[in-house]
């Protein structure tokens, strides 16, 4: 508000204005909302004053109604501020709310083994793993959503899952994703042996990096995916071979020769050569310390009777 302004309205309260001012005024009073409210403001400052002061003085009042209304705008700016900075302070609280969901949706439980010995794992939904030396799990930890039965994993781990209606358990791999309902199986994920045996129940296999076939598996099968030339190959096996370091103890049942070759490679990249004809049709049982194959060798010439070498990465028996 200008100077003249304030003249004029000083001039109307006092009743001083010509016919042509005071018709000025009260329609600019009618088309202009904060001169208005402005007025309003001088008026009643201007009553107050006015009806206190024991001797009129114009010029005065014109001032002191000049400082009341800056000492209004500026309580009116400190309200703005204030409430300003009460919005300000309820974005920042709703902002901080925000990362803090966003953080717990994708907050990510990881554990690793770096323990010399095998690593049993209850997860949140009672399914059970167990962890081979250097395996890694991942999934999700958010108090939110809970456990949506996904996981990563890197390395080995045996799954027993439980079955929980309507939902699936998801084991993600670098090369494809294993999905289940409720199961037993075996997965490794090694750079030269990715594979999934699967001892109970049913699996299936799916978003392969190279191709996009679903693959189904049953008991007593195993599937070996080739990273390198990226195929793979499903044929049956005996499960316990392939999950035999979940136990400190190897257990020999009945096991023939070729499981016994096979157990050897898969467990200890060990090769088998059988020099003995009487031990080609043999069928082994008995058991061995799971964690050391010297020892596993020294059970076996006691089974076979006969002296078995070790030489680098072969195993020779004569």
């Amino acid at each position: 508000m200008q100077e003249k302004d304030y003249n004029l309205i000083s001039k109307y309260l006092s009743g001083e204005t010509s016919a042509e001012d005071s018709k000025y005024l009260e329609e600019k009073l009618k088309k202009d909302r904060r001169y208005k409210e402005n007025f309003e403001d001088i008026k009643t400052l201007w009553d107050l004053l006015n009806y206190s002061e024991n001797s009129f003085d114009k010029e005065r009042i014109l001032k002191l109604i000049k400082l009341k209304i800056s000492q209004r705008k500026k309580q009116k700016q400190n309200r703005l501020l204030y409430a300003s900075l009460k919005y300000a302070a309820v974005f920042i609280g709703l902002l901080v709310i925000s990362v803090s969901v966003y953080r717990d949706i994708h907050s990510v439980k990881t554990i690793v083994n770096n323990t010399n010995e095998i690593k049993k794992i209850l997860l949140p939904d009672n399914s059970k793993v167990t962890l081979n030396k250097g395996a890694k799990i991942e999934y999700g930890n958010s108090s939110i959503k809970g456990f949506n039965r996904q996981i990563s994993l890197n390395g080995e781990a045996f799954f027993e899952v439980t079955k929980k209606d309507n939902q699936k358990f998801i084991v993600q791999t670098e090369a494809y994703d294993i999905t289940v309902l409720g199961t037993k199986f075996n997965v490794r994920t090694y750079s030269g042996d990715n594979s999934v045996v699967l001892k109970e129940g049913k699996v299936q296999l799916s978003n392969f990096l190279s191709f996009d076939n679903e693959i189904t598996m049953t008991p007593g099968e195993i599937v070996r995916y080739s990273n390198k030339n990226k195929t793979f190959i499903k044929e049956n096996v005996n499960p316990e071979i392939y999950i035999s370091w979940i136990k400190k103890r190897l257990e020999f049942d009945n096991l023939s020769i070729n499981d016994l070759a096979k157990l050897l490679k898969v467990r200890y990249n060990k090769t088998l050569i059988i020099n003995n004809e009487d031990a080609q049709n043999k069928h082994i049982s008995g058991s061995a310390p799971s964690d050391d194959v010297h020892l596993i060798v020294k059970a076996l010439q006691s089974i076979f009777k006969t002296k078995i070498t070790e030489k680098n990465d072969t195993i020779i028996i004569n």
